[in-house]
Parts: C-alpha cells; structure tokens; sequence
C-alpha cells in the first residue's frame, strides 16, 4: 500500500471567479492548539418524547402546507416529509409589499415575508442516513413550496437552507430545513449574481460552466459526480472542506430541476454529506441553494447549486479585521480525504 505523503504548507490567496472575494488558504493554521476531535452526538438536549417535531400538530401548529406520505398513496398517519409555518418567524406576512422608508439617515423596510419549516418524521435520522428516496421527498417538498411561493407579487428571492447541529444554529435537533421568501435579494446572492453578469457581459460564458468545465477536467477537487450532477471542494473554499453541487446542464433556477434528475441529486446529497461525516466525525454543517432570483428564469449567466459548509472552525480577529476567510485544510487535500473515504449506503 502506497504510504501517503504527508502535507505541504501552503499559504496563498485565491480569488473567487464569481464573487470577486479573497480568500487565504493557510495550512499552518492547523497546527495552533485544539480540543480534542470527538464525535458529536445530535439529538441530546432534546428527547423524542419532548420534542415539537416529533408530531407537530400535536404540539400546537397548524396542518402542514405541503406534506408528502413514505409510501405511494399513504394517507397523513403516514407522512414523512411535511410543511408548516416557522412558529417562531424571522418573517412576517402583510397585506401589502413593503416600501423602503428612511430613519434620518439610514434606510429602511418592513420584515415582510414567509419563513417555513420542512420537517421530516425520524427524530435521529439524519439526512446521510436516509435513503435516496426519502431525501428525494424532502427535494419535492423543497421544489414544492418554491414553485408556490415564487409567483407572489412581494417575492424577490426564496432561499432553502438546512442547519444541522448546535453550532450551525439548530436550535431543535430533529431533522428539518428551513424556507424564507423575501422581498429583496440578498447580498450574497446578489454579489454572485453580478459577478456572473459581469462574467458573461465580459466572456459570453457562464462562469459557473467555465468553473465547472475546469474542475472536470483538472479532477483534483471532485468527489463525486453522477450522471446529472458534479461535487467538488471550490478552489477558493469558504471554509475548510466546503463542497459545492452543481448540475452538469446549464440551469439557473433550482425550481425547473426534473423528476429524473431529484434523485440523482439526492444520491449526491447522500454520498458528499456521508464522506464529510466520516472525516470530520459528524460536524455541524450548514447547507444552502443558491438559486437566481424568482423573478428571473433561464439566465444564461447563472447556475444553481447546493453549498455545504461545515462548521470546523470560528473567525477571530484577522477574518474579523479583514473580511478574508482563512482556510486552514487546502482544498486540494480535502478533496482527497473526501475521496478516500467511504460514504454510508
């Protein structure tokens, strides 16, 4: 068996193609002190008897907006996936859209807009522990609830985010994502979606296809790829051992994603979340679609796709100082950890 060579020390900046932004990669980093690597064990603080999700109805909210059942034909008693309305909002409804106001100097808006919870029914199965069909449930409640929300008049932007662990900010252990409509685009969103107008303006491409085009090509940062999907650490990583999922054909709206392709989407889901959970020892992670904005459909200079992040790591006072993310594992040498281990079935 070839004995692995250990790591360079690495330390450059590399610039996001879309975005703009800097980040430092610094390899050294990992060797400032730590606290010991132990496996996190989710679910503690909450039993299931205790818990609000276990059966939401149950604990006082309102009938799901959307549900799917596990079995074909199922009826309610045999739901797996369900939507309801956060009963805790950072949103809230109103009749009419929100105008921009002003405080003296500064500007201003109503909190409108929708916040939704998806909840799925295993208090401690987790999403790499599902099987491909039943995160394909969870895929079509999250399609679901775009395609219903995207219409309405004071929605700019949906984003779909999941939260696992206490440091990725769940505060309810069971399994669930999140849904918020806005009436704005957000900055993130809006940064990558000029960058990749400027890109296209400059280039006639789409900057995420010339990304992608060259990560398939170079191989060193993919992890996985199936017939309508790639996964591969960025270049520019976030943080130590992002993987960001693309689909292979050109798409800029998550919402337009066909029945044949969910679970191939799925199986990427499975396969990058259970790689990064045998490295890391089941981290907190967040992840999130990036999506173009809902009044925009088929722009040729944006592509959807899945960010996950896992949460190793807390900025201090050079990312604070700076706004530049310092990574500490190259992504390089993430991709390769991630190849090399064997995802759950």
């Amino acid at each position: 068996m070839k004995k692995k060579s250990k790591p360079k020390t690495i330390t450059e900046f590399r610039r996001d193609m879309v975005s703009g932004e800097w980040v430092l990669i610094s390899s050294a980093r990992r060797r400032r002190p730590q606290p010991p690597a132990t496996e996190k064990k989710h679910c503690q603080p909450c039993s299931k008897k205790d818990c609000p999700f276990e059966n939401p109805q149950k604990f006082g909210n309102p009938p799901p907006i959307l549900w799917y059942p596990r079995t074909t034909g199922g009826g309610f008693d045999d739901w797996f996936a369900q939507v309801i309305p956060n009963k805790y909002p950072a949103l809230l409804r109103g009749g009419t859209c929100p105008k921009t106001g002003r405080h003296g100097p500064y500007k201003k808006m109503e909190g409108f807009g929708s916040h939704e919870v998806i909840i799925t029914r295993d208090h401690a199965k987790d999403l790499k522990k599902m099987s491909i069909g039943e995160i394909s449930l969870v895929l079509k409640a999250y399609k679901g609830r775009y395609k219903m929300l995207e219409s309405e008049k004071c929605v700019e932007y949906i984003l779909i985010f999941h939260n696992h662990g206490e440091l990725a900010g769940a505060s309810i252990p069971h399994p669930h994502s999140q849904l918020v409509a806005l009436p704005i685009v957000p900055p993130d969103v809006s940064r990558s979606i000029s960058g990749g107008i400027g890109f296209f303006e400059k280039n006639k491409k789409c900057v995420h296809c010339v990304m992608l085009e060259w990560e398939r090509k170079e191989k060193k940062r993919i992890i996985f790829q199936n017939k309508h999907f790639v996964a591969f650490v960025p270049y520019a990583s976030r943080v130590s051992y992002e993987v960001r999922i693309f689909p292979k054909r050109h798409s800029s709206d998550f919402e337009e994603i066909s029945e044949k392709e969910i679970p191939h989407l799925a199986e990427a889901m499975k396969d990058v979340l259970s790689r990064v959970a045998k490295v890391l020892k089941n981290p907190d992670y967040n992840f999130f679609i990036h999506t173009a904005s809902a009044k925009v459909k088929n722009v040729p200079y944006y592509h959807w796709h899945m960010e996950i992040l896992p949460r190793t790591y807390k900025w201090a006072g050079m990312e604070l100082g700076t706004g530049i993310e310092v990574i500490a594992v190259p992504p390089e040498e993430a991709a390769e950890n991630l190849r090399g281990a064997k995802p759950e079935k």
